[in-house]
């Protein structure tokens, strides 16, 4: 059972405990009446101080949850924007080596030219040494 489902019952039993106890107590009926009513009045003050203190917790938790939340996105963004730059400096580190050595080779081609290495023409790239002949459409008679 949960603990608000006890709580009531708790209470809740202990209000129909009261109430007996007081009807069955040898007092005259204005005076069980007054106490009866005391009594709940008690119990109804004491039940708004546990709802008050539980959602008093409740905000509280609520709070502080969202703070540490707020944390935990303000690290990940920050880590993933460490990364973001850390990867962007490798690939323009990647890309001046490559134009370093694309002006590199480009030097030497005519040197090579001179010694008499025969220099062809480079491979075409994979995208377009894939490309497909377009499909015939079949005929109206050979359907």
């Amino acid at each position: 059972m949960s603990k608000s489902g006890s709580l009531s019952t708790f209470i809740l039993g202990g209000l129909v405990g009261a109430a007996l106890g007081v009807l069955f107590a040898p007092r005259p009926g204005y005076e069980s009446r007054e106490i009866l009513v005391d009594r709940a009045l008690d119990y109804w003050d004491n039940a708004d101080g546990i709802y008050d203190a539980a959602s008093d917790r409740a905000v509280e938790i609520y709070a502080t949850s969202r703070d540490v939340a707020l944390d935990a996105t303000e690290q990940v963004r920050t880590k993933i924007e460490t990364a973001r730059a850390r990867l962007l400096e490798e690939v323009e580190a990647v890309a001046d080596k490559v134009e370093t050595e694309k002006d590199a080779l480009e030097a030497k081609i005519p040197e090579a030219v001179e010694v008499g290495v025969v220099v062809e023409k480079p491979a075409p790239a994979k995208a377009e040494a894939k490309k497909v002949a377009p499909k015939a459409e079949p005929s109206e008679g050979t359907a």
